[in-house]
């Protein structure tokens, strides 16, 4: 399987028996998985990929105090990996939009930093809130939109 288990398993922030609990398996499974003893099924190749998405938009299991709930943190596991944003841009007033594809997040418990590559070499920044990126669906390579709204617009001399 192309997928490194035990890569996921450490960006996810999961032991192998809280994998297991989450595939349905048990825990030895998951070792043999790793292991390259065993493969993973369909069901299991379906569900691993889902949560190889929702870590690539960054979604781990809480460090701190007890374990999520199983049942909680799938939930949230395929919710994340299966969004999609539904924006409708025709509804703001802002003219100054810029579609493009995300290029960098830098996330944080609270905020992340997200830029947006809107043309070759031309990217775009933004602090928003890490509950909004999740909510948005961004991740590196996905298709988004800077939209400027502002009372001010710096100028800087040079060139030319």
């Amino acid at each position: 399987m192309a997928l490194d288990l035990k890569e996921l398993r450490g960006r996810l922030g999961l032991n192998q028996e809280e994998l297991a609990q989450l595939l349905g398996v048990h825990a030895m499974t998951v070792s043999k998985w790793e292991r390259g003893k065993l493969r993973p099924g369909p069901h299991e190749k379906s569900l691993l990929k889902s949560f190889a998405a929702a870590a690539e938009r960054g979604i781990r299991a809480p460090t701190r105090g007890k374990r999520p709930d199983p049942v909680r943190f799938l939930a949230e596991l395929l919710a994340h990996a299966e969004a999609r944003p539904d924006i409708d841009l025709g509804a703001l007033s802002a003219t100054n939009s810029f579609p493009g594809r995300v290029v960098e997040l830098v996330r944080g418990d609270v905020v992340t930093k997200v830029v947006v590559e809107v043309a070759p070499g031309v990217r775009m920044g933004s602090v928003i809130t890490t509950d909004s990126v999740d909510r948005l669906g961004l991740a590196i390579g996905v298709r988004a939109t800077a939209i400027v709204k502002a009372t001010d617009v710096l100028l800087a001399s040079g060139g030319g």
